[in-house]
């Protein structure tokens, strides 16, 4: 009832079922404590770890669908393993105890498997996201946060970052090595970069602090000269915090 990814997070995951199967076998929940216990053990491997297939197979397509959409792709993966997975836990009691199948059998269990289901895609989502810590290789610094280098091509990913620009409903991510458009929200882009070395100077930019070149300050506005060539407006909402910093003070 979780799913199942391939690589060592897979594994890891198929580990975390058989032990999760051989608990639920153990305090035996849902009507299945008058089971034979040979029968309940190998009951509730057959449901963790089939239940892990199924759902795997959903994931794929659903992840390619939405990319960057953690929220929407949990809810539609609920919405679409859960269902699937009610038949293979109705399907079980008549290939191991002879019982007959029946649709009422798949709307009653349907409560249990969807309970099941949030806990282990969480405990799938702890696993994957200890294991990409441990094993992802450190970032140099001034690079674009990964919510955002993720989208973009490989030549801008390992640039360094200029300068974000809200056009519409796209951000265009301006490099040393030139610039993209990318379908994200500013919002969420300003929290990507929170602890990342820059500022926001606008309702629609954020600008690196090492892209900044030049400044000029007028009338309580500012305009900062960057590193691509580019100009990037400060209004008069973020210019007192700007020029109370190091660089981005008022030119002598």
């Amino acid at each position: 009832m979780a799913h199942l990814k391939a690589g060592r997070s897979g594994a890891a995951e198929l580990v975390a079922l058989v032990l999760f199967g051989l608990f639920l076998a153990a305090v035996a929940p849902f009507g299945t404590a008058g089971a034979p216990t040979p029968f309940r053990y190998l009951y509730w491997q057959l449901a963790m770890v089939g239940g892990g297939v199924i759902a795997a197979l959903i994931e794929q397509p659903l992840a390619r669908r939405l990319t960057g959409r953690p929220r929407l792709f949990l809810l539609a993966q609920l919405a679409a393993m859960t269902p699937a997975i009610a038949v293979w836990i109705s399907l079980l009691p008549v290939i191991l105890f002879g019982a007959r199948f029946s649709a009422e059998r798949i709307l009653q269990v349907l409560p249990d498997v969807l309970t099941i289901n949030i806990a282990v895609v969480v405990l799938a989502w702890l696993t994957r996201k200890a294991l990409r810590r441990r094993d992802a290789p450190p970032v140099p610094e001034g690079l674009a946060p990964a919510a955002i280098r993720t989208r973009l091509p490989p030549r801008l990913a390992r640039a360094l970052l200029v300068a974000v620009e809200a056009e519409d409903h796209y951000l265009r991510i301006r490099t040393v090595a030139g610039s993209d458009l990318i379908l994200m929200r500013f919002a969420d882009a300003l929290s990507a970069l929170a602890a990342a070395d820059g500022f926001r100077t606008h309702r629609s930019w954020w600008v690196a602090r090492t892209a900044v070149e030049a400044v000029r300050w007028k009338g309580g506005r500012g305009a900062l000269t960057l590193s691509d060539g580019s100009t990037a407006p400060v209004s008069r909402t973020y210019a007192a915090v700007l020029k109370g910093t190091d660089w981005a003070a008022p030119v002598a």
